[in-house]
């Protein structure tokens, strides 16, 4: 049983829990029958059965994930693999695949959370998550989408205007983290703007409910949310049993779409911030129609649209690389049976009569909105509502798992979310060291400050700036949630980093122990800063990803991307009598398989492993209680595979160490101290 008490994740024994994950799994964004020769279109035949693995494959990557000391899951599903078929239609295959894959994870005492994930709305938007009748519904012709620059996908690509796709029509591969470009596009941003505040945006859009003899018209708004919300609730009634669910997420990183945008002709820049240019929260990467112009384009009206690289042009002077002339050619982002463009019918543009081309009107039309407060929330609560109505379990409340938009996209702040509002709720924000994310290389002299631009100079000033932006997310759960625990989403490292090739990460296996040939390789730097940083922050957290189909030439099987843990290229071939077997396919595996306390019987105040001495810390508070319960120490056989190989001091009280298949438990019982450290020496 996990509940929240003062702030704190604590178990039925009472004690402080440090949660460590990982988000299972980067492949379960697309369908498992998906390949680049399917019909894109196809939603009728799409399958998500067997993401992220088939059942036969499930307990060997269960114990993996335990023996790295993975007590939870991100577990990701996406709304389409719910309800693909079309509305109100449910894949009960699907849904009983998760119930049966989640059944295995028990076993392994592995706790889940629900997360419905989506990345930039859907696949046919540049992501992933939304069915493809959610667009067809408001009358998008997805076919096109890429002449109208309204969305950049994988399958697409090589289609558009950009520089890059004239200079190399034959390069298909989507550039690398082009993808959240997407959210800055006609077809993401007027989904989720018509999903958020349709009713306010779009009051005369409605659709028939479809439900049946009494259906009615209602408004785009709560046509959207009520079968999002009902697709997740279907599935989470099925799950009624399971013990090891402990939560479920709202959405994975929403987007405001056009909500609080300042003025429609001058980019994406929100009201009372920075409208474009150098320091603005929009992220250019090729071409970037201001928001007018995508509404232009995807009614066929040619556009002078900038350019961006990303490079001095763009983060010094705020300016595009180039400036490129679009033509749809006739083509148009809607179907010729619809209306067309809804902002148009919706008064915030027109075609001048006179000059027959377009004209804004209302370039101030979504500004002056807080998304947090007017949008997120009252849509929060009727989604935690519904989740626990069809949830059953009398041991295990369910958490609600807390998500706004990225906070490197967002300008809005972060609304006040009290527990009245939204109960057991966990701030579940996400945080990457954006520079290293982007340029796919990890410096430690040198980072970019995201949140002002700045330059950063010194490894120890690096350390700081992340260790005080992990700080500020924590911060948000305690002073805007009414105290509630915090628990990052996801955080991690894209092992394709550029790199030389004599510093590439090699593995190999020495006196059965699996080392990488170059200790000071940019991965295992990376990820190790990564988990200083939130150990420094006493952070529970799921890392981003474990993708088990995960091969050097798909990479994590969605864009291009690039960061799970763990790779079937990357297995030295061990066999199932080698100590090291399960750790077989880790990617920078001594910087994320660390010793850590799980169970602390106080109040944390020192939780830290330092990689390079070997060394692990805890410091906790007891306040004078006696506890009967000791606090637990996960120590993984990667880095000790002998008892005798560690050395534990204790400043207080008594311990003992009692061995698993994978891993030491080093437990301790403190007596009458007020503070209490315990410290482990690997020798190995």
């Amino acid at each position: 049983m996990l509940t929240i008490k003062n702030g704190e994740f604590v178990d039925e024994l009472d004690r402080a829990i440090n949660l460590r994950g990982i988000n299972l799994g980067g492949s379960s964004k697309i369908p498992s029958n998906y390949s680049s020769t399917t019909n894109w279109q196809d939603s009728k035949t799409t399958t998500f059965v067997n993401r992220p693995f088939p059942v036969s494959e499930a307990p060997l990557h269960f114990r993996r994930i335990r023996a790295c000391g993975y007590t939870i899951i991100r577990f990701i599903i996406t709304w389409e693999a719910i309800e693909h078929a079309g509305p109100g239609m449910y894949d009960y295959e699907y849904i009983q695949y998760v119930k049966t894959i989640l059944q295995i994870a028990n076993e392994y005492k592995l706790q889940i959370y629900i997360d419905p994930h989506q990345d930039v709305w859907s696949r046919w938007t540049g992501g992933d998550g939304a069915p493809l009748w959610t667009l067809e519904k408001v009358g998008f012709d997805i076919t096109n989408f890429r002449g109208c620059e309204a969305a950049i996908c994988q399958e697409t690509y090589g289609q558009g205007h950009s520089t890059a796709e004239q200079r190399n029509k034959e390069k298909k591969s989507l550039p690398k983290m082009i993808w959240p470009t997407n959210y800055f596009k006609l077809g993401a941003a007027t989904m989720f703007t018509l999903f958020w505040a349709g009713e306010r945006f779009a009051p005369n859009f409605t659709v028939d409910s479809g439900d049946g003899n009494y259906s009615k018209k209602v408004n785009i708004q709560t046509y959207l949310q009520q079968h999002y919300i009902n697709a997740i609730a279907e599935l989470l009634k099925h799950l009624n049993g399971l013990e090891n669910i402990v939560g479920v997420g709202t959405m994975n990183e929403p987007s405001a779409g056009y909500i609080n945008v300042d003025n429609l002709s001058k980019g994406f820049g929100q009201s009372g911030a920075s409208s474009s240019g150098a320091g603005s929260k929009e992220l250019k990467y090729g071409l970037a129609p201001t928001p007018f112009q995508g509404m232009c384009l995807g009614e066929g009206y040619a556009q002078l649209v900038g350019d961006y690289s990303n490079g001095i042009m763009q983060h010094v002077f705020g300016k595009p690389d180039h400036w490129i002339s679009v033509d749809p050619m006739g083509k148009k982002a809607w179907k010729t049976e619809s209306n067309g463009c809804i902002w148009k019918q919706a008064g915030v543009w027109q075609t001048n009569t006179k000059t027959n081309q377009p004209e804004l009107l209302r370039p101030d039309y979504f500004a002056h909105v807080d998304f947090g407060t007017e949008c997120y929330i009252p849509f929060a609560k009727e989604y935690a509502n519904t989740m626990r109505s069809v949830w059953t379990s009398k041991t295990q409340e369910l958490l609600i798992f807390v998500e706004l938009p990225p906070l490197e996209f967002s300008s809005t702040p972060f609304p006040e979310i009290s527990s009245s509002v939204l109960s057991s709720a966990v701030n579940a924000t996400h945080w990457y060291d954006g520079v290293t994310l982007f340029t796919r290389s990890f410096k430690s002299h040198f980072s970019v400050n995201t949140h002002n631009h700045r330059p950063v100079f010194g490894y120890k000033n690096i350390l700081k700036m992340h260790v005080s932006q992990l700080g500020e997310i924590k911060q948000l759960g305690k002073k805007k949630m009414d105290n509630a625990p915090t628990l990052i989403g996801e955080t991690g490292i894209p092992y394709d980093m550029i790199e030389k090739l004599g510093t590439k990460m090699i593995r190999r296996k020495s006196k059965s122990i699996i080392n990488f040939r170059d200790s000071s390789s940019q991965q295992l730097a990376a990820m190790n800063h990564t988990m200083i940083c939130l150990e420094k922050n006493l952070l529970s957290f799921t890392l981003w990803n474990y993708t088990s189909d995960h091969s050097n030439n798909a990479g994590d099987v969605w864009n291009g991307e690039d960061l799970s843990i763990y790779s079937e290229d990357h297995k030295c071939g061990l066999d199932n009598t080698d100590p090291c077997y399960i750790y077989d396919g880790l990617r920078a595996a001594r910087a994320f398989v660390r010793p850590y306390a799980q169970c602390i019987a106080g109040t944390p105040v020192v939780n830290e492993f330092d990689m390079n001495k070997g060394e692990f810390q805890l410091i906790y508070r007891v306040n004078g209680i006696k506890y009967k319960v000791p606090s637990e120490i996960f120590v993984p056989k990667l880095w000790c595979s002998k008892k005798g190989a560690m050395k534990v001091s204790v400043s207080d009280g008594k311990f003992e160490v009692e061995e698993n298949e994978d891993w030491y438990t080093v437990k301790h019982w403190h007596s009458s101290a007020v503070e209490d450290t315990v410290k482990i020496k690997l020798l190995q």
